[in-house]
């Protein structure tokens, strides 16, 4: 039976070895008979009418074609993250293409010329990048083929696919960027790890300028008057598609024959003869070129990047860099807060303010290296001014609820409604008090009785519970009696502390969050400092400007902003505005939508999720201790 199903798999792997060869072979045979009694080799005769100036912008069109090809291997590098510079990344690309075309079996032979240009890449992540690189550019050429049937004359037949291509791409994108995840890991994981829509419409761009260089090399070889430019180039694009898909060494076969078959009024024999041509300029030149550089690898180069530095003496906010996968990085010889997104670069607030155009060009570069817009989220007034002056879109999107517990006083007038609450917590024999140790066990189910009563917690720009994470700051217990009713963690740096997660019991008597926060207060008090924040809500009156009212109450509802605005006031803060900026209305409008995905759809969390959570007298010392 085993060697059955051996020699089945063997049998399987000859044939996929050996059906693009017998395409080829069989495709050519029905070229052969479109031919009739003229030989092979009198076609070449039919190029002796293509001019020198006709064949100078062939050559032309050759190396745009090409250098385009290029641009694709550097944005998948960047994708990847493989750290080379972007000029290696592109000479790799390019050689890689110019022979795997010729060659046939682009993926691996892709590989194998990039492993061979950059030996540091490896195996694995050179077959990764020419899979990459071979399934955007069929997805590419599937759009841009089908736009050019609707737009170009065409053959009646492609239209309804055409259709249905030019509607299915855009749809699958949007949706894989922002609508929710599939319930199914592992398809979540493979759309977290599909490009950016800033990559994809790069890759749509350098493909376009490719397949119409390519087309035009054709074209230009062609006899004048046969056909024009509008009728040939969707037809050049189905018979390039055949090519492709045919897997045969540049599609030969099912390329010539596609073109015959869609191209009646030009000459049989002075159309094979332009595509004999074509495939001269534009299979066999690059092809040799590309075989004189593999001669020797190149020389080892990295890209510049910002480096990674220490927090140091920055806000108390930047705690939450331990959890959604951002980091510290210089940005014009200032810290800042970088939280990469599917689509964005996201600059989180609590890093230095970007106030300097160096720091933005600084920015812009970090972001294209990652393919990814840049974005000022929950910025300052000052940091919008700044920006706005340089050029960007600026729009008010929250308010923050900051204190001075130095100055905070519980008597004056605007804290009325706060001390009924403390009193009908104390009332209720409420206690809070700063842990020293955490009841991990405890706060865990407390977790999820709240996540399970609330739909779930949000990530991204707040906390989500967990043990590792929550070890790192500042935590508040409220008990009544021996059970734990509901608990508060801070962020807590060197000058301030912020609100990160807030979570009661079904059952925590009222007053209880209001309590906790108190807490919060009184220690940052003794401690000395000067600034505590209540995190942020949305700017009701900024929303009702640009929204029309049911969309802007549904918003304001999903994000429990009139709850959370009511609770904040109790404390009498101080109410500061904040604002996202980006470089252009579309792009502020991509940021923003991918931000809302991360923050009420956030992957799972990987690290730290299910430390003892299952043991009920397992407690953790906190990093900060009273």
């Amino acid at each position: 039976m085993a060697r059955r199903i051996w020699t089945g798999r063997q049998v399987a792997r000859t044939a996929r070895l050996a059906v693009p060869p017998g395409i080829t072979l069989g495709s050519l045979w029905l070229v052969g008979l479109q031919l009739g009694d003229t030989p092979w080799r009198a076609l070449p005769a039919g190029l002796r009418n293509v001019g020198a100036p006709a064949l100078a912008l062939a050559l032309a069109c050759v190396a745009v074609s090409f250098a385009a090809l290029g641009r694709y291997d550097a944005l998948f590098h960047r994708h990847l993250d493989t750290g080379l510079s972007p000029r290696h990344a592109r000479f790799s690309g390019t050689v890689a293409i110019a022979l795997s075309q010729t060659l046939g079996f682009g993926v691996l032979t892709g590989a194998l010329v990039r492993q061979r240009l950059l030996p540091q890449l490896g195996v694995a992540t050179a077959l990764r990048l020419s899979a990459c690189v071979a399934a955007s550019f069929l997805l590419a050429w599937g759009w841009i083929t089908a736009l050019a049937c609707l737009l170009l004359p065409a053959p009646a037949w492609t239209l309804p696919p055409a259709l249905a291509a030019v509607t299915a791409l855009p749809l699958c994108a949007t949706l894989a960027a922002f609508g929710p995840p599939p319930p199914l890991p592992r398809v979540a994981r493979w759309l977290r790890a599909v490009p950016s829509l800033p990559a994809m419409g790069s890759i749509l761009f350098w493909a376009l300028v490719d397949l119409l260089a390519a087309a035009l090399v054709l074209y230009l070889l062609l006899p004048q008057g046969t056909v024009t430019l509008p009728g040939f180039v969707p037809v050049f694009l189905l018979a390039f598609g055949a090519g492709l898909l045919s897997g045969a060494p540049g599609g030969a076969g099912p390329f010539e024959l596609t073109l015959l078959a869609l191209l009646p009024d030009v000459p049989k024999a002075d159309l094979l003869a332009a595509v004999m041509g074509y495939r001269a300029l534009y299979y066999a030149l690059p092809a040799l070129l590309g075989a004189v550089a593999l001669v020797r690898p190149l020389p080892r180069g990295t890209s510049r990047r910002t480096g990674a530095v220490p927090c140091g003496d920055t806000g108390a906010e930047l705690g939450l860099l331990r959890q959604n996968g951002g980091h510290l990085a210089m940005l014009g010889g200032r810290p800042a807060a970088l939280w990469p997104t599917p689509q964005a670069l996201v600059v989180l607030p609590g890093g230095a303010a970007i106030l300097h155009r160096k720091a933005l060009m600084a920015l812009h570069r970090e972001a294209r290296a990652r393919n990814r817009v840049p974005v000022l989220y929950k910025c300052s007034a000052r940091e919008a001014a700044r920006v706005r002056a340089a050029g960007w879109h600026v729009t008010r999107i929250a308010r923050e609820a900051l204190l001075d517990p130095q100055r905070f006083d519980l008597d004056r007038p605007g804290c009325r409604s706060l001390r009924r609450k403390l009193r009908q917590a104390a009332k209720a024999g409420v206690e809070v008090r700063p842990a020293a140790r955490l009841p991990l066990a405890r706060m865990a189910a407390l977790d999820a009785e709240w996540q399970h009563r609330n739909g779930g917690a949000r990530g991204g720009t707040m906390g989500r519970f967990c043990p590792d994470y929550v070890a790192g700051q500042r935590v508040f217990l409220a008990l009544q009696g021996a059970e734990l009713v509901g608990f508060a963690t801070f962020h807590a740096g060197p000058r301030d502390m912020a609100l990160d997660l807030m979570r009661l019991a079904a059952r925590a008597p009222d007053g209880t969050m209001q309590a906790l926060v108190t807490a919060a207060v009184t220690e940052a008090r003794a401690r000395g400092l000067t600034r505590l924040s209540l995190a942020a809500v949305p700017d009701i009156a900024a929303l009702k400007r640009p929204l029309p009212a049911w969309l802007c109450r549904a918003v304001l509802d999903r994000a429990g902003a009139d709850g959370l605005t009511r609770f904040k006031s109790a404390f009498a803060p101080r109410w500061s505005p904040r604002y996202a900026a980006a470089p252009g209305g579309g792009v502020l409008l991509l940021a923003l939508a991918d931000i809302a995905r991360e923050v009420h759809h956030p992957p799972p969390l990987i690290h730290g999720t299910a430390l003892h959570e299952q043991d009920e007298e397992y407690e953790l010392a906190t990093a900060r201790t009273a």
